[in-house]
């Protein structure tokens, strides 16, 4: 195991979350900062990841010292991920990795096992016993992120323009949609300019909520739940290896997830910086993803158990 000081970051493309350690995991600072999401805006993510450093190590602490780890979403693609390091601050050494890789490696103690994050938008991995790993979705809102909240919002809001046009009922479920686009100060047009992923999963609450009472809104609940069960299937994990699941869904989701499968599905036993910290010791393998679009070929393995 590696000696002296880790940074260690979780980034994203809404904020980025750091901590400075010990090679045992004793916390000495942390901090939050803003999106930093390279792909998207790479001078961002910059400065939201210098902004981390300063705000955990100050000017007690010299980059130059400390080991960075970092699990970044848009860090997949060598050449981002090259000019990101590139222009961050000089760390002693660098372990970098998909945000995804940094939590499977969290939730299970760096042993073979999968995560699913079903949050704004959905991913799942797969560390292997030789090492390597796979992904499967995360491929955004328009192509995947099926069982999503921007999935359950954007079937929320089929519904309910489906019951404005006489097509669908108009439930509570429906009410509700419509009541967050009256109160958008403009006409539903307005409304749509600029829609996205977040905007589309604010919806997936309310959902939640009339599922108890709504038969749509129960069947959009299913059909998510189902699409993220196929997901785990997909990874064909077996039943001595964990199986996880975290993101803002996954208390909702869980439950039904693991009765669809017949196998336990559980919380995470610790973060993605835990992840990164346990990568840059050592006591993690590196990520080395299979390329899925390369992998396409390759025969299926075992359903989940």
């Amino acid at each position: 195991m590696s000696g002296g000081l880790f940074f260690c970051a979780d980034a994203g493309g809404t904020r980025c979350r750091g901590r400075l350690m010990d090679a045992a995991g004793t916390v000495l600072a942390e901090a939050r900062a803003g999106p930093c999401n390279p792909t998207t805006d790479l001078d961002r993510a910059v400065a939201s990841l210098s902004e981390l450093w300063q705000a955990c190590a100050g000017a007690r602490q010299k980059a130059g010292d400390a080991v960075f780890a970092i699990g970044g979403a848009g860090l997949a693609a060598p050449a981002i991920r090259s000019r990101f390091l590139e222009a961050c601050p000089r760390f002693g050494r660098s372990e970098v990795m998909t945000d995804g890789y940094a939590a499977l490696i969290g939730a299970g103690g760096g042993r073979p096992g999968a995560l699913i994050i079903a949050g704004t938008g959905v991913v799942a991995n797969r560390l292997l016993p030789d090492g390597t790993s796979i992904i499967r979705d995360g491929w955004g809102w328009i192509g995947g992120d099926r069982g999503s909240g921007a999935w359950f919002g954007q079937k929320a809001l089929r519904h309910a323009l489906a019951a404005v046009d006489g097509i669908a009922p108009r439930d509570s479920l429906a009410e509700a949609v419509l009541a967050v686009i009256r109160a958008h100060d403009g006409s539903y047009g307005d409304w749509l300019v600029g829609l996205g992923p977040d905007r589309l999963a604010a919806f997936a609450p309310l959902v939640l909520d009339a599922a108890a009472e709504e038969p749509a809104a129960l069947g959009i609940l299913a059909r998510g739940a189902a699409h993220l069960a196929a997901l785990a299937g997909s990874l064909g994990v077996p039943p001595t290896d964990g199986l996880f699941m975290a993101g803002g869904l996954a208390p909702a989701l869980r439950p039904r997830v693991a009765a669809l499968l017949g196998r336990p599905v559980a919380v995470p036993a610790a973060d993605a910086i835990v992840g990164c910290l346990l990568v840059a010791t050592g006591r993690a393998p590196p990520e080395r993803m299979i390329d899925p679009l390369a992998a396409f070929s390759l025969p299926a393995g075992p359903t989940c158990g």
